[in-house]
């Protein structure tokens, strides 16, 4: 979203930073701008908390990401309020399994644990 406004409701009760707050630290003139949906996703995923989209596949890869680096699912919500804290539980696998991301693609993955469903 180009237009800052949009986010004064959010601001109002927490501190917001947007890409632009580092662009000439980061250098980010100097960058293919190709690039930027890739810095979005990396900075997404490594946010103490995220808010995405159902059905949206960018978001499903910040979520992905955050589970590799084995930030809670708890801390995932999704716009959907229908869907809103679909994140928060790990079903089994049976129908729209293209909707979100599933634990199982990165819980345990390395072998250095033991899934479980009450911690992901």
């Amino acid at each position: 979203e180009r237009n800052k406004t949009f986010f004064d409701p959010i601001k109002a009760h927490h501190e917001v930073r947007f890409l632009d707050d580092y662009w000439d630290a980061a250098g980010l003139g100097n960058l293919d701008p190709n690039y930027m949906g890739m810095i979005d996703t990396i900075v997404a995923s490594r946010g103490r908390a995220f808010a995405g989209t159902w059905f949206s596949t960018f978001t499903g890869y910040i979520v992905r990401m955050r589970g590799y680096h084995g930030i809670s699912m708890q801390d995932v919500w999704y716009g959907w309020e229908k869907r809103k804290t679909r994140a928060h539980v790990w079903p089994n696998v049976t129908t729209s399994v293209y909707a979100f991301e599933w634990p199982e693609g990165w819980v345990g993955i390395d072998g250095d644990l033991v899934p479980s469903r009450d911690t992901f």
